[in-house]
This record gives C-alpha cells, structure tokens and sequence, in this order.
C-alpha cells in the first residue's frame, strides 16, 4: 500500500490535459485517500479538486472513488499495476458517475514521499 503514497500524474484518453493526484494512508482503514486536481477547463475557471480513497490489492488491481463533494461518489477508478513498472504505472478506466461514460487512464508516479 506505501507505493501508492505520494504524487502521481494522472492522463485520460478523450480528456484534455493532465490532472495531479496525491494519495496518503487512510485515516480510518487500510488504504488511501487523497485528493485529485484537474486543470480548468477555461482560462479564467479555477481547476477542480475531488477527493479520492481506495485501496490496490495483492494481485495489483486498482479500485479508487472519486467525490468532488465528499459526500456522493463521481467518479470510479478501475485499474492494473504494469508489469515491469517497479510499481510507478497503473492503467485502467475511469468512470464518470454522472454520465457513466468511461475514458482509458494512465497514473504514473512522479514523487515519492515519506509516510510516518
């Protein structure tokens, strides 16, 4: 579970730009909560930011919720760790509640950080 933590680069087919994700130990049971932020989609909005919490299992399969109110859930990660990516590349599908369309991702690890 500590290779999750830390931040990440997160990449959708059909979306445009690069959302940052950062992802910690969960408070309350054994896995991550973090948050996501996404680039504004106009020059003068303000990105989004939703909060995230999951887990990733032995076998490497990813399961992440996505609240951009913390209380409903509007977003569903569904993903793979890569084979030879020392633990640095997931891939899968994101579901977007609202509409239920879904878009290929990518989340690759750019920083490393300690957890005490």
């Amino acid at each position: 579970m500590e290779a999750l933590y830390g931040s990440w680069q997160a990449r959708f087919d059909g979306l445009p730009g690069t959302a940052t994700v950062v992802l910690g130990k969960h408070p309350e049971y054994v896995g991550v909560r973090g948050t996501i932020t996404r680039a504004a989609g106009a020059p003068s909005a303000s990105p989004s930011v939703a909060q995230l919490a999951g887990d990733v299992d032995d076998e490497g399969e990813l399961a992440i919720d996505e609240s951009l109110d913390g209380r409903s859930i509007s977003g569903v990660w569904s993903g793979t760790l890569q084979p030879d990516s020392c633990g640095h590349e997931f891939r899968g599908t994101w579901r977007n509640a609202a509409d239920e369309t879904t878009h290929p991702f990518t989340l690759k690890k750019t920083e490393r950080t300690a957890e005490k």
